[in-house]
């Protein structure tokens, strides 16, 4: 629910900022009489989609683990401000208060991004292409962190694969497995994706992480030292980490 609820928030604000681009740059262009049509045409879709930007980002931000980053506040803070600011300037002509709010908006997106008031990721993301960039790969030190294993390589090799890999274990072949996908799906799909490679927020690419099952545990309890991935310690119990640890071996 929590990744459905984030890609429809996602494409409510990229279609929210599209509208008002489009209306900005035929206000700064000098053509009021297609913006007039354009605005009037548009009236009720602009309000629907203010309210869905609202719901949409309260309900995540309301499931989002505690504790809440800076950067989502900001966010949150900076959306209630601007949407009435921007409806406003729109209404009255107002070319610097439309540039302003488009900056803003711009911003906002940029949070969203890289999950840092500075715009500036942890560490370096990926060259962007046309596809979606993946999430990293794991970079960070923990205690037990082995190093990168190719599965694949290894099957085909007829070798044995390590006991922090499991082969191709499937989601419910287990208690615990079952039990770890709906923990994962519940706090960690959000953000690492159903297939761990999503990659929101700065969250690292499950499917190359190097970390073993030690290493996940560790993660998983005191959050990442980048701060954007929270502690669950006082959330989960240890048996509830251990179970989402052991699920996202098999992403690999």
């Amino acid at each position: 629910m929590s990744s459905l609820l984030l890609r429809l928030h996602l494409l409510v604000v990229l279609t929210f900022l599209l509208f008002y681009a489009l209306k900005a740059a035929l206000l700064l262009t000098g053509r009021l009489d297609t913006l007039r049509t354009l605005r009037a045409r548009t009236r009720v879709a602009d309000s629907v989609l203010g309210l869905l930007i609202l719901t949409t980002g309260g309900t995540l931000l309301w499931q989002h683990p505690a504790p809440t980053p800076t950067w989502l506040w900001l966010k949150l803070a900076l959306v209630l401000g601007l949407l009435p600011l921007a409806i406003a300037a729109m209404r009255r002509q107002h070319k610097t208060g439309v540039v302003l709010t488009l900056l803003g908006f711009g911003y906002v997106y940029g949070l969203a991004e890289t999950g840092s008031v500075t715009l500036q990721p942890a560490t370096q993301a990926p060259a962007r292409t046309g596809a979606p960039a993946p999430g990293r790969a794991e970079a960070e030190a923990t205690p037990d962190a082995a190093a990168p294993v190719d599965t694949l390589a290894l099957s085909a090799t007829g070798q044995a694969l390590p006991d922090s890999v499991p082969a191709a274990a499937g989601p419910a072949e287990t208690p615990v497995l079952a039990a770890g996908q709906a923990l994962y799906t519940q706090h960690c799909a959000v953000c690492h994706g159903p297939d761990g490679r999503l990659g929101l927020n700065g969250a690292y690419d499950l499917t190359k992480s190097n970390l073993t099952a030690a290493g996940r545990i560790y993660q998983v309890t005191n959050g990442s030292l980048s701060k954007k991935m929270p502690a669950f310690k006082d959330k989960l119990s240890e048996e509830q980490i251990r179970q989402v640890a052991e699920y996202s071996l098999t992403l690999r």
